[in-house]
């Protein structure tokens, strides 16, 4: 896989740097703008930068801390698109949470299942209790 520009890893750097700082103060909202600043800033196709899949990732964490399972499930799906996403067990968690929220109790088992069969229970942190317990009550 081709590498970045470097002068556009350095903008892709700043506005991720930008956004976890407001994570950090809890400003979900202003941190998704900057995470899109940086999706705008991929060359297309985006989703074939390894840097894609992190922004999608970000963004949608910030939309599970507001709440919005059903924006949070549309970034992590444009995710799974993206270059690595496939193997990765976050992107499957998060899948399944917005699931599990949105009440599609099917499609929450199936990708919870795939991140605890990518990372084993190690996945599930502080917090997710709910999650882990919905994946191993309905494990036949």
């Amino acid at each position: 896989m081709p590498k970045l520009d470097k002068k556009i890893f350095n903008k892709i750097e700043i506005f991720n740097i930008k956004a976890e700082q407001l994570i950090d103060d809890k400003l979900f909202s202003e941190s998704i703008k900057e995470y899109q600043k940086a999706w705008n800033t991929l060359p297309e196709p985006r989703q074939l930068w390894d840097a894609a899949l992190w922004i999608k990732v970000g963004q949608a964490e910030c939309l599970l801390a507001l709440d919005d399972y059903e924006l949070a499930k549309t970034k992590l799906l444009d995710a799974i698109l993206c270059s690595g996403a496939v193997t990765n067990p976050l992107v499957h968690l998060l899948l399944g949470i917005c699931c599990f929220e949105l009440n599609d109790k099917t499609c929450a088992l199936e990708e919870l299942q795939i991140a605890y069969n990518i990372e084993g229970s190690g996945i599930f942190q502080e917090g997710d209790e709910t999650y882990r317990e919905f994946l191993f009550e309905n494990l036949s």
